[in-house]
């Protein structure tokens, strides 16, 4: 019994985003797929699942499991044989808490409380959650919303799994540990897709991997895999001399509701400089940077500029500093791309550096050009995070946190995106946080790292790629 695609043709507005496309994903495959951002990957998922043409775009072919085309089949029977996991973890979720989620997820399908319960404790032990069944989303990390979301898929009990970038923002020892039960997942008879922009740790798991280009998919052929691999490599940075300090941090405490995640007793953020901030799932990286952002409270001393940060005037010091968040579209206010991109240039802080022309390059650079009526919620994935951390730049405040800003993007966008930082950081002297799991590209552009475990935060010149 496979999962087949035949002939499919997937369009938007006419223009085919996949084309003519012949693919199956038997039992006991696990199949890495990648391609750029905006290739279609996660409309081919979303097909794969069923979603589509029901919920958007044109689609002709078929997809069918068994012979039977998904697109007749019932709701819960489908979701019986076939999951998805969205790129987007918070579109996975209907409910406040991990277990009135998945039993709202379960109970569609018709299952007996014993057997819910069964299934929640048996999804939530494999990726190494068992004691998260009673929290509130709003508490997790990105990281974490990104494993409950796998296990809601486990859960779900469908035998053919579409994963859409399902370790983006989970840090590398959870990587590695999520990777090892995909492969055993296949061993025990699980057909397996998964679409990740990051390569590492795959090729000795995978049966097959393709690339999507122009419309379609193409299988890259074994001896060449070796070539994506980059894992257990470890870069060593340069001491950073003495530098003024943008933040100075001294006895400061940060409570994520009745949880200590940050007890530091002195430490510094260096104005001028690219910083990276990394560290495990859920350690409180994210709460950090809104306690930077004035948007969390905390005991103890954070001075900005030499000034206490809860002492400063929230509209002077938004006008200082600019968060980008976790989830792209969070950041947006306007409907389409054009919208946006009109509204950040009159908004500017450096109205005078970001002309039109300038604009345009980085626009173009992008990939971005072409889309200016498109709705930002209709863009993908790495579509949404390019344009969110261009929209930023071109605001340009004088400190600038950066969220998991290259999550979802291709190695070719992830060069551009890395590109922009660096040149505005240069020329603006913009001081610039980064908390990011993806570190091999980003330690090209960085200039300290911060390493964050055990609610302490400490200087490192080591960085694990």
């Amino acid at each position: 019994m496979a999962l087949d695609a035949k002939k499919l043709t997937v369009a938007y507005r006419q223009s085919p985003i996949i084309e003519d496309l012949d693919f199956t994903l038997n039992p006991s495959d696990l199949t890495l797929l990648m391609g750029p951002s905006g290739s279609g990957k996660s409309t081919l998922l979303k097909t794969l699942a069923g979603l589509y043409p029901q919920y958007g775009g044109q689609v002709s072919g078929a997809v069918e499991i068994a012979g039977t085309d998904v697109s007749t089949m019932p709701a819960h029977d489908r979701a019986r044989q076939i999951a998805l996991l969205f790129q987007n973890p918070d579109d996975q979720f209907a409910m406040p808490t991990v277990r009135e989620e998945f039993i709202f997820a379960l109970e569609n399908l018709e299952l007996n409380p014993a057997e819910i319960d069964e299934r929640i404790n048996k999804a939530l032990a494999k990726v190494g959650l068992s004691d998260f069944i009673d929290r509130a989303f709003v508490t997790l990390s990105g990281g974490e919303l990104q494993k409950v979301a796998l296990a809601e898929v486990l859960a779900l009990g469908a035998k053919y799994l579409l994963l859409d970038e399902p370790f983006a923002a989970v840090d590398s020892q959870s990587r590695a540990e999520l990777q090892v039960l995909l492969q055993q997942l296949s061993q025990e008879g699980y057909g397996i897709l998964v679409s990740d922009h990051d390569p590492a740790g795959y090729f000795d798991k995978i049966k097959s991997f393709y690339q999507v280009k122009n419309t379609n998919l193409y299988q890259v052929n074994r001896q060449e895999w070796q070539q994506y691999d980059y894992q257990g490599q470890i870069k060593v940075l340069a001491e950073v001399g003495d530098a003024d300090a943008a933040f100075d941090m001294n006895n400061l405490r940060v409570q994520n509701g009745d949880r200590l995640v940050l007890n530091q007793d002195i430490l510094k953020v260096s104005r001028g400089l690219i910083t990276l901030l990394t560290g495990p799932n859920g350690v409180g990286k994210s709460s950090v940077l809104k306690t930077l952002a004035k948007l969390h409270g905390y005991e103890g001393s954070l001075t900005y500029r030499d000034q206490e940060v809860s002492a400063w005037k929230k509209r002077e010091y938004y006008h200082e500093i600019g968060l980008v968040f976790q989830n792209a579209a969070d950041q947006f206010i306007n409907i389409t791309v054009q919208e946006e991109l009109d509204q950040v240039q009159k908004s500017s802080h450096q109205k005078r550096y970001w002309s039109d022309d300038r604009l345009d390059q980085w626009v173009t650079a992008l990939h971005l050009n072409g889309l200016g009526d498109r709705s930002v919620y209709t863009l993908s994935g790495g579509q949404q995070k390019k344009l969110q951390l261009l929209l930023m730049m071109v605001m340009a405040p004088t400190v600038l946190f950066l969220d998991e800003p290259l999550a979802g993007l291709d190695e070719q966008s992830v060069g551009v995106a890395l590109d922009l930082i660096q040149s505005c950081q240069k020329a603006l002297q913009l001081t610039i946080l980064v908390v990011s799991h993806q570190t091999r590209d980003l330690v090209e552009i960085v200039d300290q790292h911060l390493r964050y475990e055990n609610t302490t935060i400490a200087n490192q010149v080591e960085v694990n790629l």
